[in-house]
């Protein structure tokens, strides 16, 4: 039987290398273990460490035992400025954004409104965990997930989703406004 500090090193190397939340049974199968109780105490060691040592990550809990690990907030500008390509391309960034003010949407509706390139963007936001499908006849049902929510800093309800875009555009016009008056 392992060590507690190896099943830490591993579980933390799991989610790390992932770069997207990842079931408590596909950790319990990547670590070859079916002590859940032995992999659960390894993520609330590993989790004390990010919030206890001033660390630049953090590790989420998010609802149905997926685990996630993360920049925290904080650091995110520093990192941006280092990496010049984004994690996800402007054309998913607009289909995200546009799943996200009217959710929920039906992915054919998307697709009409975004083009034919949205089938692929849903299927890269699906595989990301930022948004969920549902099942209704031949097409899927799309909302934003919790992830999303707790990525962004925002409450999962659409309404509220739907005032902080607003909010967002608002701002951007005005920063826009000014840019062109200073010319």
């Amino acid at each position: 039987m392992e060590d507690l500090g190896e099943l830490k090193a591993r579980v933390e190397a799991i989610l790390y290398a992932s770069a997207r939340p990842i079931h408590l049974r596909m950790i319990m199968r990547a670590c070859e273990t079916r002590s859940k109780k032995r992999v659960l105490k390894a993520i609330e060691e590993l989790k004390k460490d990010y919030e206890n040592n001033g660390r630049a990550l953090e590790l989420l809990e998010l609802p149905g035992d997926r685990y996630y690990l993360k920049l925290r907030r904080e650091y995110m500008e520093l990192v941006r400025r280092l990496i010049k390509k984004p994690v996800l391309s402007r054309g998913v960034m607009r289909t995200l954004s546009f799943i996200a003010y009217h959710q929920p949407i039906e992915q054919s509706r998307v697709a009409a409104m975004r083009g034919g390139a949205a089938y692929k963007h849903v299927k890269i936001l699906l595989e990301k965990g930022l948004i969920d499908a549902e099942k209704s006849g031949r097409t899927l049902i799309l909302r934003t997930s919790q992830l999303f929510a707790d990525l962004f800093g925002v409450e999962n309800n659409p309404a509220a989703i739907r005032r902080r875009i607003r909010a967002q555009l608002k701002s951007s016009e005005k920063e826009s406004a000014g840019k062109i008056i200073k010319i």
